[in-house]
């Protein structure tokens, strides 16, 4: 299969390559990038290669052909990846129509993973007639993927098609969508099909002579998802769709945010998300189900986990309707590991909610068990030979605008918008939201704005939620060369109709122009926030001053203190003093200089760095880097860089980086080298 890969892209380069010569254009690209590096003894190295092959050619007046072909192979000492993507386009445009056809193909080559190859093709049709009549586009596309897996584990078809529908008449916009997909999945043998509609009307006006503006809008949404899952033994496995994956070490598992990591979800069972659960204590693994019944959730991971390490796992499961509150739905949970597929199979009870979690209670403390993936699905027994699950999703949008401004110098705002969603399965919400301002442009000294704003948040078969902030703020220009501006905003958060947490901001920042060649800056900001939940208040002020002295045309001095203050159960107080010189010796050399000095409650620091930059020749650039650090508890370290690049000529180019750290005892380095050509 590689070879017949390479046979049909290299045949396309000698074909296309004298006819694009003829009448359009041929482009070629390629890079070549080496690197080496070593820390505390271990050396490893990379080596990276891509090459680009992009032509276009003018057939008649109205019709082009277009395409490109890339190859890019990246190795290591332990992995070897390949990707091959060669596409394809045809355009055709008059008066009439636009008609584009497109065709691509992706190979991917691991050495340590099954390959995948993915072909895709869509075609699109589009009116080109006049404005005064609605316009029309219409799609049509398929795509394939597979491994090489006998039997596979990846093996889809998928096709999709829809149109699209918009009109202007007068101060109306009308705009409508439709789509519908159906995607057969051979692995789980299951069928999905999406039926999709979308439509929009917008209003706009404005009278006496733009002094008042209106626009309002109105939309809808339709979304209907079947998915037909055939039974083997009596159980039926539903792919459970997952619109995000979450990850994050977090010791108090029933309440705070994890951070998404798509990486969990995107399809690549051998490539780590960047999760390691062996030796890592305390971790959480989430997604997003959007109320979907789930009761079976698969961790892939990197490597095979032996048996004596898969007995001292613990697992836990979280459900959240807002992804920060969690409810444990049940703990130690019971679960195997398949050694042929590497992954864990988690069971537990039918849950359904926005949010699911699974929460590593224990682990074997040693070792690196990393995680490529995580799938959902809804196991179902029954006596049938096919399970048939539906969901539905219908949503209504509001909005409304108005711009007012009375006078030259006063204006006046209003907005409004509600949006209510009701999933099938899950519960319905509805969420609104108002917000004005006055703002008056009195003069350069005294310009204020007063704002405030409330939203309001109700779920089905909760009590509602809600935030209102007020704001007032103001600039000024009493001189030329001063610019102040200031406010301060009052924030309530409501959580079930009770106050749960009330914050006040003030903040004060200028800009002066003290002599013509000495610019400062400062800003302050003040904030007392209290929680009424429980029960604590917190203040904390910061202050940051910056300076800019131009001292020459050729030298720069800039300088910043910051300073930062926090109280509640603790006080923190930080400050910082950073000092920077810039000196433009001449047009090839510049000399630069960074110190830094951090104090802060248990640790101060010191940094500095000495940077030279030169450009000897048009076509020639290095610089030189020396960076220092030191800890108050006697830490310090050193780091040596260097970088240079060199324009050979107008079709290749060269960089190289080299790099030497010494921090205590340990000790690394790195060195890269990337040639490029373009033609």
């Amino acid at each position: 299969m590689m070879s017949r890969f390479l046979i049909i892209a290299t045949c396309l380069v000698f074909v296309l390559a004298p006819l694009t010569t003829m009448a359009g254009s041929l482009g070629f690209s390629a890079d070549w990038k080496y690197q080496k590096w070593s820390s505390d003894g271990d050396k490893s190295w990379s080596f990276y290669e891509n090459y680009s092959l992009n032509f276009s050619r003018e057939l008649t007046d109205t019709m082009s052909l277009t395409g490109s072909a890339r190859y890019n192979k990246r190795r290591t000492e332990d992995r070897t990846l390949q990707r091959i993507n060669p596409t394809l386009a045809f355009n055709w445009s008059n008066d009439l129509f636009s008609l584009c056809v497109s065709g691509t193909s992706s190979r991917r080559l691991d050495s340590r993973g099954p390959d995948y190859t993915t072909y895709t093709w869509d075609a699109t049709l589009s009116g080109n007639w006049s404005v005064e009549w609605p316009s029309v586009r219409l799609y049509y596309g398929k795509s394939w993927r597979y491994d090489d897996q006998h039997p596979h584990n990846s093996n889809t078809r998928s096709t999709h098609k829809g149109v699209d529908l918009g009109y202007s008449f007068s101060m109306f916009k009308f705009y409508y969508n439709y789509r519908d997909s159906k995607g057969d999945d051979r692995v789980s043998d299951s069928t999905t099909r999406n039926y999709y509609h979308f439509g929009k009307v917008e209003a706009s006006k404005s009278l006496f002579s733009h002094r008042l503006s209106l626009s309002a809008s109105q939309q809808f949404s339709y979304n209907r998802t079947e998915t037909e899952t055939k039974a083997h033994g009596g159980v039926a496995l539903v792919p459970v769709p997952v619109a995000m994956g979450y990850s994050g070490v977090d010791d108090s598992p029933d309440s705070g945010t994890l951070a998404s990591n798509s990486a969990l979800v995107d399809g690549d069972r051998f490539t780590s998300a960047g999760v390691e659960i062996g030796n890592t204590d305390d971790q959480n693994l989430g997604l997003e189900t959007d109320y979907k019944e789930v009761n079976l959730v698969y961790v892939y991971t990197v490597d095979d986990v032996t048996g004596s390490w898969v007995s001292q796992f613990k697992w836990d499961l979280y459900k959240s309707d807002d992804g920060n509150d969690w409810d444990l739905v049940s703990s130690s949970l019971s679960f195997s590991y398949n050694h042929t597929m590497r992954r864990f199979e988690v069971k537990f009870p039918t849950v359904s909610a926005k949010y699911v979690k699974l929460y590593v209670a224990q682990n074997p403390g040693s070792g690196d068990v990393c995680v490529t993936e995580m799938e959902a699905y809804h196991e179902i027994r029954t006596g049938r030979g096919e399970v048939t699950t539906t969901s539905r999703s219908r949503s209504y949008r509001t909005d409304f605008n108005l711009g007012w401004r009375p006078w030259d110098k006063v204006s006046l705002s209003y907005s409004f918008s509600r949006n209510r969603s009701m999933p099938d399965p899950g519960p319905d919400s509805t969420n609104t939201s108002h917000s004005g301002s006055v703002s008056w442009n009195l003069s350069r000294y005294f310009s204020p704005t007063f704002s405030v704003s409330e939203t309001k948040n109700k779920r089905e078969g909760e009590k509602e939620d809600g935030s209102r902030t007020y704001s007032l703020t103001a600039t000024s220009s009493p001189l030329d060369t001063l610019n102040l501006s200031g406010g301060m905003n009052r924030t309530e958060n409501y959580r079930g109709g009770e106050r749960e947490s009330r914050s006040y901001t003030y903040n004060l920042y200028l800009t002066a122009l003290l002599y013509p060649d000495l610019n400062a800056s400062l800003d302050l900001v003040r904030t007392n926030s209290k929680d009424y939940r429980e029960g604590g208040e917190t203040n904390s002020f910061s202050g940051r001053l910056t300076t800019t002295a131009r001292l020459s045309p050729q030298l720069t001095l800039d300088a910043t203190g910051e300073y930062a203050k926090t109280s509640g159960e603790e006080t923190t107080t930080s400050k910082r003093l950073g000092l920077s010189v810039t000196w433009r010796v001449s047009d090839i050399l510049l000399l630069r200089t960074n110190q830094s000095w951090n104090w802060e409650e248990e640790q101060n620091s010191y940094g500095s760095s000495y940077t030279m930059s030169m450009a000897p020749t048009s076509k020639i650039q290095f610089n030189l880097q020396y960076s220092y650090s030191t800890f108050s508890g006697g830490e310090s370290s050193h780091t040596y860089t260097t970088f240079a690049s060199w324009a050979i000529s107008s079709h290749f180019s060269l960089k190289t980086s080299y790099s030497y750290q010494k921090a205590g005892d340990s000790k690394s380095w790195n060195f890269g080298m990337q040639l490029t050509a373009r033609f």
